[in-house]
């Protein structure tokens, strides 16, 4: 179940690690099926799109939280005479998944789901309300919560861990770039996140140490 109170890393990959996107166009129409499904249920903090999985760093609305029409499975402590419903991002999401893998179908004549069955969420924290936290001046929510900037780092540098560049703002379809401070058009809500994680515009990643590839990339703040 999701919370509005919690931040949550969620990913999927394909099928038998069949492309997800197979042209650059195919990243945009998924980008724009993200802002119609999922961005009215969270904000999104970051993101990058793979060619065989995708990763996000959401925080849910409350409107997200609420059920949707969509009924659920019952899980084993509950009443089976009690109906159950999907959350708003939950059915946002799955949404979000199937009309992108119709479309996909058409478009390429093939035929089957392109994603794996379940869409999984890691949060970053459990029952811990942001408000409860009395910072001090120039303190952030990411020092109480060290696991939100690692999830930051790690969901940008997954192009470099797999060899494809060099630095995270080179990959295209994420979004370094946008907080690198290029006037490119974003899902993110860039607000929030100086407000949780003191990130802004323009963001500058260090140059990776050891092989260039995989190790020792550390994003820094101007």
């Amino acid at each position: 179940m999701y919370n509005s109170q919690t931040v949550y890393h969620v990913y999927n990959q394909s099928n038998n690690y069949e492309p997800l996107y197979r042209t650059d166009a195919n990243y945009r129409f998924f980008l724009r099926k993200v802002r119609k499904h999922l961005v009215p249920y969270a904000e999104v903090l970051c993101y990058c799109l793979m060619p065989d999985h995708f990763h996000f760093m959401l925080m849910p609305t409350e409107l997200g939280c609420l059920p949707s029409r969509s009924g659920r499975y019952l899980r084993m402590d509950e009443e089976a005479s009690v109906p159950q419903y999907q959350q708003n991002l939950s059915h946002a999401i799955k949404t979000l998944l199937s009309s992108y893998t119709q479309a996909m179908n058409k478009r390429y004549h093939r035929r089957g789901s392109l994603f794996r069955a379940k869409t999984k969420a890691k949060p970053g924290y459990i029952g811990f309300c942001p408000d409860d936290v009395q910072l001090a001046e120039g303190q952030l929510l990411a020092d109480h919560i060290p696991y939100l900037r690692v999830c930051f780092d790690y969901i940008h540098n997954n192009p470099v861990k797999a060899g494809y560049i060099v630095h995270p703002e080179e990959w295209e379809h994420s979004s370094a770039l946008a907080y690198t401070g290029w006037p490119l058009s974003s899902v993110c809500n860039f607000e929030l996140v100086e407000q949780l994680l003191g990130i802004t515009k323009p963001y500058h990643y260090r140059r990776p140490t050891g092989d260039g590839v995989g190790g020792g990339l550390e994003a820094i703040r101007r």
